[in-house]
C-alpha cells in the first residue's frame, strides 16, 4: 500500500493543476462610454420604446487568451420587424450605435444582442429571446 501513495498523490497533483489550467472564467463589468451614451439611447427609445435597455461586458478568461464580448438586450420593444431579415439588420443597425458610444470599441470582439419579450402573470415571469452576434468588422 505504502508504494501507491506517492503514485497517488502525483497522479492527483497532476490532474488538478490540468483541470486547473482548463478552467474559463469569467468576470462582468459595465464598459466606459464616450459622452453620446445618452443621446444614442434616447434616439433608439423614440423609435421603439423599449422598457429597458441592458448594456454589459464579459471577459472570458482561460487557455485560449482573454476574449471580450459585449451584450446588449433590448427589453419589450414595440414597431420591431417581423420579418428575420430585418430583424438581424435591425440588430446590426442597434449594434453599430451601442459601439459608437464606446470608449473604447476596439477592446471588443465580439457582440451580441439580445430582443426580449418579457411577460409577468402574478409571481410568474415569462422570457422569450431571440439574439444576433456580430464581429466589430461586420457593423
Amino acid at each position: 500500500m505504502r508504494t501507491f501513495k506517492p503514485i497517488f498523490l502525483a497522479v492527483f497533483a497532476v490532474a488538478a493543476f490540468l483541470w486547473i489550467c482548463g478552467c474559463n472564467y469569467t468576470q462582468t463589468y459595465t464598459p466606459e462610454f464616450n459622452g453620446k451614451q445618452a443621446a444614442v439611447l434616447d434616439s433608439i427609445n423614440s423609435k421603439y420604446s423599449f422598457e429597458d435597455v441592458e448594456i454589459q461586458g464579459k471577459i472570458t478568461s482561460g487557455t485560449g487568451g482573454n476574449h471580450s464580448v459585449l451584450t446588449i438586450r433590448f427589453v419589450n420593444g414595440k414597431n420591431l420587424p417581423a420579418d428575420d431579415d430585418k430583424m438581424t439588420a435591425l440588430a446590426k443597425q442597434l449594434a453599430k450605435l451601442v459601439k459608437s458610444t464606446l470608449k473604447n470599441p476596439k477592446a471588443i470582439e465580439s457582440y451580441t444582442v439580445f430582443f426580449e419579450i418579457k411577460t409577468v402573470d402574478g409571481i410568474t415571469t415569462t422570457t422569450h429571446s431571440t439574439g444576433h452576434e456580430f464581429k466589430p468588422g461586420e457593423i
